[in-house]
């Protein structure tokens, strides 16, 4: 039962406090062109399949920007920027 794994959903889908870990970035098209860019980008900053997310708070009304922790490390990124990366929750109390 504690083995249970949540299907993948996009970071922006996740509540403040969620824990998570990444699965993939996803495109968007949103960026156009510059979208392999910004995938690379997230990648070097250190979204890669398996690093560890705390969702830290949103911006006023929930709006930009989003305040995570990656791996120990604090970002803020664009709701769009949240919007291509893949996570799974991380369950709380069930180690």
């Amino acid at each position: 039962m504690n083995s249970y794994t949540f299907p993948s959903i996009n970071l922006l889908q996740c509540k403040k406090g969620t824990q998570a870990r990444v699965t993939d970035i996803f495109p968007q098209p949103k960026f156009g062109n510059q979208d392999p860019h910004v995938s690379l980008r997230l990648k070097e900053l250190g979204f890669l399949p398996g690093a560890r997310i705390e969702v830290i708070g949103f911006g006023f009304l929930g709006a930009d920007p989003l305040a995570l922790k990656v791996n120990g490390t604090k970002f803020a990124l664009r709701r769009t920027e949240a919007e291509k990366i893949g996570v799974e929750i991380i369950p709380t109390g069930n180690h």
